[in-house]
């Protein structure tokens, strides 16, 4: 692994740069610079009905206040070609979990406004969640018994 010693002035330009992008990316309500295809009440419905279909764990927050808005969501890298990323316009509306030993903090759900659909979703460290990597119920009982039998041999 090859290490780079960045100068001062180069890593004073890359902290600008993330402190004039990242805002785009979390804007309250009061703070949006484009025209939207939804309201924060659609983006909120929109992402209630998506949750109940699916039967997701937790509570959409509905409070619009806690709503974000990103002008420029990443849907899909181009790794080939990152000029022709797909970036559109989302709301990010959060789910609220209950307290439990396994699920420690709240997700989000990814609504595109364009498309007016739900796009995705984002674990609570902000990491896109695909098919296949969630834990269910019936896995948590599956790894919970298993380390009580441990329990009990010993």
């Amino acid at each position: 692994m090859r290490k780079y010693n960045r100068t001062k002035e180069e890593l004073d330009k890359i902290i600008e740069f993330v402190e004039e992008d990242f805002p785009r990316h979390h804007r309250k309500l009061e703070e949006i610079t484009v025209n939207t295809v939804l309201t924060p009440r659609e983006a909120i419905d929109l992402a209630k009905r998506y949750h109940q279909e699916h039967g997701l764990d937790g509570t959409v927050d509905e409070r619009t206040e806690s709503l974000l808005f990103d002008e420029a969501y990443t849907f899909r890298i181009n790794p080939d070609d990152r000029e022709n990323d797909d970036i559109r316009p989302a709301w990010r509306v959060t789910v609220d979990l209950e307290p439990n030993p396994f699920l420690f903090e709240d997700y989000t759900l990814i609504v595109s406004d364009p498309d007016k659909t739900v796009m995705g979703m984002l674990d609570a460290n902000g990491h896109p969640v695909s098919d296949g990597n969630e834990i269910t119920d019936e896995d948590i009982e599956y790894i919970t018994s298993g380390e009580e039998a441990e329990k009990d041999k010993a």
